[in-house]
């Protein structure tokens, strides 16, 4: 297994489970309704929705990163409405945070590993800084929807 194959292993982990840090986001999420996900039980915090939607933004950002594309994210990208209007909705948007998660795996672990220690374009960073950070946002953001879960159903 070569370094990239490895991050793409650990992304899975934090999607999918087996991570040592607790649950994944599959985890997080299962039996969460979208009454739950757009619930705001701390007032100056995202909603879970707004999270799910938010991260699902990123992997595709890293993603397209890796493939090349060099644009930046703008404010409205970066945090999009979370606009669910049904479970359907909320359903679908589960639903793309987890295939956009498995794209950025997927692109991580095809990913040249002897081009990991390359400064990116445009950027005083490489890609493994890139890929690792990605990884800490996604279990920062995984962390935040516990948390957000937990005193939403406090209330």
């Amino acid at each position: 297994m070569n370094e990239s194959q490895r991050l793409a292993s650990q992304l899975d982990r934090a999607l999918n489970g087996g991570a040592w840090h607790g649950p994944s986001w599959r985890e997080v999420l299962e039996g969460l309704t979208r009454e739950e996900a757009m619930r705001r039980p701390i007032p100056a915090a995202h909603t879970i929705a707004e999270i799910v939607v938010h991260a699902a933004t990123w992997h595709d950002v890293v993603r397209r990163r890796l493939l090349g594309d060099v644009q930046q994210v703008a404010d409205d990208e970066d945090w999009k409405a979370a606009v669910l209007p049904d479970e359907t909705a909320w359903s679908a948007a589960v639903a793309r945070l987890l295939a956009t998660g498995n794209g950025l795996k997927q692109e991580i672990e095809h990913f040249p590993a002897e081009r990991l220690v390359e400064k990116r374009p445009n950027v005083d960073d490489t890609w493994f800084g890139l890929i690792v950070g990605e990884l800490q946002h996604v279990l920062y953001h995984a962390g935040q929807v516990g948390i957000l879960k937990k005193a939403g159903n406090s209330s």
